[in-house]
């Protein structure tokens, strides 16, 4: 599944939603990345909870090879 995945994409919004104050521009990034990667639901609900926000930026790290340490 992963080589139907946009990284270029991914990144763009995972960058964006990292250097925000603003938490509905947070959100909607957030949204965008994460319905990209399938890991949350394509519902058009982007006011998500902490933990999908963390899903998605866990399962964009893992995408991108970002190292958690």
């Amino acid at each position: 599944m992963t080589e139907d995945i946009n990284k270029s994409y991914v990144k763009r919004y995972v960058e964006q939603a990292n250097s925000t104050d603003n938490e509905a521009v947070k959100n909607n990034c957030l949204y965008r990345a994460g319905t990209q990667m399938e890991v949350i639901d394509c519902d058009g609900n982007d006011k998500l909870t902490p933990e999908q926000q963390q899903t998605v930026l866990d399962a964009a790290n893992k995408l991108l090879g970002v190292k958690n340490d």
